[in-house]
């Protein structure tokens, strides 16, 4: 029956890491991510106005900004 309890000598864990981090090396190479366009800054849309803020969030949750209660930290 093989022993439960076996432990690796330094030497074994050394050779472990370094094969673990030569796998992720090489996943990490392979994977390729496609980069976002950069909008030039002469293109970038105009701030939204206070009227186009309350219409995208509401009314009510505009106006509870300047409330002196305190928010839900989880909401």
């Amino acid at each position: 029956m093989k022993d439960e309890r076996y432990e690796m000598t330094i030497e074994e864990a050394e050779s472990y890491g370094r094969g673990i981090n030569a796998r992720n090396a090489a996943v990490e190479r392979n994977m390729v991510y496609e980069e976002d366009e950069i909008i030039p800054a002469d293109q970038l849309p105009p701030p939204l106005s206070e009227e186009e803020i309350k219409r995208r969030v509401g009314a009510e949750n505009f106006k509870n900004n300047d409330s002196d209660y305190q928010n839900s930290i989880n909401s």
